[in-house]
């Protein structure tokens, strides 16, 4: 996709090297040689997997490098996890979901030597595995259903962005082109889109609208204001979620810890500055569109006489009330209205277009004159005219970027950020430690675009680019591991945590690159590894004698680590055990039903407009039991259930969930309607198929929320229970478990 390589602005007479190279380079002279310790910078190195003396327990290179780390600290690798722990674990972790009866019993009767990869890839490949790391993606770039600020206003069209993203992990999209389609997929078409794959492209650019976003700015004027702040937050979120990196402080000053200076900001900034809405680009492929254009045309001609017929009503009844105010004129107001204009004096003008006023007729008026059969003809001509216009097809609208078709305005450095204070102009061009030269403008495929955002998104997936790769690598141990190799995933600076393994994070940045940025082999190697399949057992020394907490932190990757569901995950399990949970693949969001208490207390509820973008209009129920990505995501209103669980805000980049632990979850798990409801619908699942056999509905009703049978003393409460209390209060108490609610 890339062009040829074109300067857009005058070269500098010599060409200035990386800081540590260059001693001329601005970062160097800056901050006077300091800083430059900067790990995540450097070149990704290519290491070799480290020679161990437990070479049994290594499944692959993953295994030598924690397993080298273990042994130079006096530990042992804690034991593999059972099966049934191991199939829970990764079905959560690859699909957000627990397994089903049918896929544990499976699972524990194949004794094939490749099961557990079976397993895996038989993951991989189902529809949830993209649903789930979605919602991963998403929280880093800060997607919303809504605009944020006061309004808050619905973002109809936001939802094409999500499913773009499902689609995309589904189908395996290289994670490099990925990129270049959030940041720049327009720039990619020459054209409206020909195939699927382009229609992709447009709807990527998605990401680039996802921040909030003021609609009340132009009640009072302050567009630049609103300008400035959504090219803050494509930088900001641009560096959080491919680069690792704070940029925030950088707006107003150098940063306070990072080789970043405040030029560097607006730097990136340039890349940004000619972006403007692009919702009006052509979505549809052109079959579809020709055959939407085509009976849309139809669907006007069609129209057009009945159209006629209510004007024709209209004109009648307005001719009617005239004839009656015509009566009462005076025949001096007739007269003056009758004669030629150019004869009449002053006060007969005047008098004529009195006369004239009082002849008007309004079309609400005409309407209410209307006799009682032709008010029958006109509701017959609109009830024709609806259904004409329902064979209208939409053409597909979402949330788009392009560039201005005008020269991009400079950038300016703001003193302190502030956007009415400018400072000089930079141009577009790459952090500065790495290269402070001006930035060479490729040219894209589209040559309605600048090709700036392009040039920027080659540079993110390019070799000589140590980031990317990193935080991307990072991303996915954290999700699989509980915490990255970096613990800070958005920030690999000098305020951020430094790698506990940093030859694993570069081979692991070398292997996903080599291996054509594909996030699903990366996903297959991380959870094949007997890293991942060790219990959530304490390491202890090689002698035995080692206590269970000599690391307390885990920070070596020496067991599993034990971690709670996340509010989606949570609500998704409580439905699949219940039996509730839709099979649903994309679409508009589903609106859950909210208390009474919270509706009224909103300000924006209290106060919609006529499109009926600011109120909250919940689903049918029979359309809310989807999975928790499909829920309607508001930034300033969250589900009760889900906040309750530390979903977190989506104003910004989140990188990593929190897991709180607080009353409120026990009682919302245990006395929300959303709750309750469930646990009567995992009953009437547990009462169809064990019968009304107490032992067997205690059997089953462990298999399916547990994933095991009860053990002994176990079965032995849960019998007693149902001797004296429902079954409904049985399944009540197993969603409440605390094996239920954590991963092991």
């Amino acid at each position: 996709m890339a062009g040829a390589a074109e300067d857009t602005a005058a070269p500098p007479v010599t060409k200035l090297g990386d800081a540590w190279s260059d001693p001329q380079n601005p970062i160097a002279q800056l901050f006077g040689g300091r800083r430059l310790d900067a790990w995540a910078w450097r070149p990704v190195a290519h290491p070799v997997p480290p020679t161990v003396r437990h070479t049994r327990w290594v499944r692959n290179p993953i295994d030598r490098f924690i397993l080298a780390q273990l042994e130079k600290a006096g530990l042992e690798p804690s034991p593999a996890a059972d099966r049934r722990t191991l199939i829970r674990r990764v079905t959560f972790d690859l699909t957000g979901l627990p397994p089903t009866p049918e896929e544990v019993a499976a699972f524990l009767t194949d004794r094939r030597p490749d099961a557990y990869e079976r397993l895996v890839d038989r993951l991989l490949a189902s529809p949830g595995y993209g649903e789930h790391w979605a919602r991963s993606w998403l929280d880093v770039v800060r997607y919303s259903d809504s605009n944020g600020f006061d309004w808050d206003e619905f973002r109809p069209e936001a939802w094409r962005f999500r499913d773009y993203v499902v689609h995309s992990l589904n189908a395996d999209k290289p994670y490099d082109q990925f990129v270049r389609e959030q940041l720049a997929g327009d720039e990619l078409l020459a054209g409206s889109p020909q195939t699927p794959a382009e229609q992709d492209c447009l709807l990527a650019t998605g990401f680039l609208r996802l921040g909030p976003h003021d609609n009340s700015a132009s009640l009072f004027g302050e567009e630049p204001r609103r300008r400035a702040e959504l090219m803050s937050d494509l930088v900001e979120t641009t560096g959080s979620a491919f680069l690792g990196l704070t940029l925030n402080c950088a707006r107003c000053h150098h940063h306070k810890f990072d080789p970043i200076s405040q030029t560097d900001y607006y730097r990136l900034r340039a890349f940004f500055e000619p972006v403007c809405f692009g919702d009006n680009l052509p979505l549809e492929l052109p079959a579809i569109r020709q055959k939407a254009e085509a009976n849309n045309r139809q669907v006007e001609a069609d129209l057009q006489p009945w159209e006629t017929r209510e004007r024709e009503l209209l004109e009648r009844a307005r001719d009617r009330v005239q004839e009656s105010r015509r009566a009462a004129l005076s025949a001096a107001e007739l007269a003056a209205l009758a004669a030629p204009a150019e004869s009449l004096t002053p006060d007969q003008k005047t008098l004529a277009a009195a006369a004239r006023r009082r002849l008007e007729v309004p079309d609400g008026e005409a309407w209410q004159a209307l006799t009682p059969e032709e008010q029958k003809t006109r509701e017959n001509i609109r009830q024709k005219r609806t259904e004409i216009q329902s064979r209208k097809i939409k053409l597909i609208r979402a949330l788009l970027m392009t560039d201005t078709n005008s020269p991009p305005p400079p950038t300016h450095v703001l003193v302190q950020g502030d956007y009415r204070q400018e400072r000089e102009a930079v141009p577009p061009g790459f952090p500065s430690l790495l290269d402070p030269n001006p930035a060479p403008l490729r040219k894209p495929v589209n040559p309605n675009t600048t090709g700036r955002r392009f040039t920027l998104a080659e540079w993110l997936v390019a070799p000589e680019n140590p980031l990317t790769a990193r935080v991307a690598v990072n991303r996915l141990w954290q999700g699989h591991f509980g915490r990255g190799l970096v613990a800070t995933p958005n920030d690999f600076g000098f305020a951020g945590a430094r790698p506990t393994h940093p030859e694993l994070l570069d081979w692991l940045a070398g292997e996903f690159r080599t291996q054509g940025w594909s996030l699903k082999r990366l996903h297959r190697l991380l959870v094949t590894s007997a890293t991942y399949r060790q219990t959530s057992a304490p390491a202890r020394d090689r002698s035995g004698a080692g206590r269970p907490d000599q690391d307390p932190d885990n920070q070596w990757f020496g067991r599993q680590n034990l971690r709670r569901l996340s509010a989606e995950q949570l609500r998704d399990a409580v439905l699949a055990v219940s039996g509730k949970l839709l099979p649903r693949l994309g679409g508009p969001p589903a609106w859950p039903d909210l208390p009474v208490e919270i509706l009224q207390s909103n300000p924006a509820f209290l106060d919609d407009n006529s499109e009926k973008t600011k109120g909250w209009y919940p689903s049918p129920p029979a359309e809310q039991s989807v999975r928790s990505l499909y829920l309607v995501q508001k930034t300033g209103l969250k589900v009760p259930f889900m906040e309750t669980f530390d979903q977190p805000d989506n104003a910004t980049s989140c990188p990593r969930r929190l897991a709180s632990v607080v009353a409120p979850q026990a009682l919302s798990l245990l006395h929300s309607p959303e709750a309750v409801a469930a646990a009567h619908a995992f009953a009437d699942r547990v009462r169809q198929r064990a019968g009304g056999n107490p032992a067997a509905q205690v059997r089953l009703a462990f298999r399916i929320a547990l994933q095991r049978g009860p053990d002994a003393p176990e079965r032995r409460a849960a019998l007693a229970l149902l001797r004296t209390r429902s079954l409904v209060e049985l399944c009540r108490a197993l969603l409440n478990v605390n094996e239920f609610v954590y991963v092991d």
